[in-house]
């Protein structure tokens, strides 16, 4: 049964993906050969459309659940495909706008208590709908749009992404920055609408979304590169947030080594809706580059036990609940270090780049986290097994990746199993 869902899943998404992406791809190529212009954009109003640029996403995802977070007997299997297709107007005066549409659609679902609700229900909608205006290293972003700061991103590797409504601004560059966002509504992978509730999907009250302001700067210390970043996150009625990374990179040395250190500190704001947050967390970590193809890294967080507060210390970060562990440096990849509890965290992760077509790796994780002071601690482990196939010539763009491990923990009698297999095209 498996195999056949597997070879119908890979079926499909060869028919759907190659055909048309390739042809927006044509046309984007004869767009880009008479479309040139300066900073300032282009000149005419007509050649706001006719030098815009065509994107977008199309795959398809099996992902499949076995003993889904540790209930023995509980087994989820779901097939979608779907995407998002995008056009952004060329720049005029400094300004673009954007556009993009999402769609989902499932392949012979089984009963919903066995669809896993991520890539479960169709979508049709607007996605991404943004002006924007830069001017030299200023840019500011109105409207739905992708946003990446700490513990609020799109994560996206499912079908449709995780998107924000808000305004986003940033002076600088990736190393020198400053940053500020307000966000009002965000829409969840699952859904094809913008919501003003969060990923707690237990706590049906509406917010006022977030705001977050930060900064990075870096400088070169001969042969090393020191960097760090600043910021403070308010998520209205649930937390506030501060978040601060360092790194020290020698450049120079041999397996140029970075070291890195982190602190988060979390407290309650206004209502608490998720319950009384009061946390702390240290962060350390290694990371080695062998050789240009092999890198590997290690991660450890310790997350202070506060009996009295949320999940036992825990951190509120109501975009990245059940979603994403965010920048913690040690995180598994099927739940998230900042739902699990308080106290130390591990993780692993071994990297090789065979050739420009095969990536692979492997990582492993601990959970040494309680989330009360009454339980015994999971004691999760997480193995973890990947790799992307990057196809090449008349399908470059192309790609298909594959995720499949499995989390023991002594607390549970079965051990939990989860593949996720995609075939992709980004054009």
């Amino acid at each position: 049964m498996m195999n056949k869902i597997i070879r119908r899943h890979l079926w499909v998404g060869a028919l759907l993906l190659p055909v048309s992406p390739l042809a927006l791809a044509a046309t984007q190529s004869n767009i880009d050969s008479h479309c040139q212009y300066g900073d300032s954009g282009v000149d005419s109003f007509s050649e706001i459309f006719t030098c815009g640029t065509v994107s977008g996403s199309l795959r398809t995802l099996y992902y499949s659940r076995h003993n889904a977070f540790f209930s023995k007997g509980y087994n989820q299997d779901t097939v979608s495909y779907g995407g998002s297709l995008k056009f952004e107007t060329a720049p005029i005066a400094g300004f673009r706008a954007g556009v993009s549409g999402i769609f989902l659609r499932g392949i012979d679902h089984p009963d919903e208590s066995h669809t896993i609700s991520d890539i479960g229900d169709n979508q049709t909608n607007i996605g991404e709908a943004y002006l924007s205006w830069q001017q030299d290293n200023f840019k500011i972003t109105a409207g739905n749009q992708r946003i990446n700061i700490p513990f609020v991103g799109d994560y996206d590797w499912r079908i449709t992404p995780i998107l924000f409504r808000g305004i986003d601004t940033q002076w600088g560059d990736s190393d020198n920055f400053l940053h500020a966002t307000k966000i009002w509504r965000y829409k969840p992978w699952g859904d094809d609408k913008f919501l003003k509730t969060t990923a707690y999907t237990d706590i049906d009250q509406r917010t006022n979304g977030m705001w977050a302001f930060g900064g990075g700067r870096a400088t070169q210390l001969d042969d090393k590169k020191l960097s760090g970043q600043l910021w403070y996150e308010e998520y209205s009625d649930y937390s506030r947030v501060v978040y601060a990374e360092s790194h020290l990179n020698w450049q120079q040395t041999l397996f140029t080594p970075d070291l890195g250190v982190q602190f988060i500190r979390g407290t309650s704001q206004g209502k608490a809706l998720a319950g009384e947050v009061n946390s702390t967390s240290y962060g350390a970590q290694l990371a080695l580059t062998f050789t240009p193809s092999l890198k590997w890294k290690l991660g450890y967080n310790h997350i202070a036990a506060s009996g009295n507060s949320w999940n036992n210390g825990s951190l509120v970060v109501p975009y990245a609940h059940n979603t994403s562990s965010g920048p913690y440096f040690a995180q598994p990849f099927f739940t998230s270090t900042q739902d699990l509890g308080s106290g130390n965290a591990w993780s692993t992760n071994l990297n090789y780049t065979m050739n420009d077509n095969l990536s692979l790796g492997t990582q492993y994780s601990f959970m040494d986290l309680k989330s009360s002071p009454s339980v015994a601690s999971i004691n999760q482990s997480e193995y973890l097994v990947y790799f992307t196939w990057s196809f090449s010539g008349v399908l470059k763009g192309l790609s298909l990746t594959d995720f499949a491990g499995v989390q023991t923990s002594p607390r549970y009698d079965s051990n939990y199993w989860e593949n996720r297999l995609s075939l992709e095209y980004d054009f």
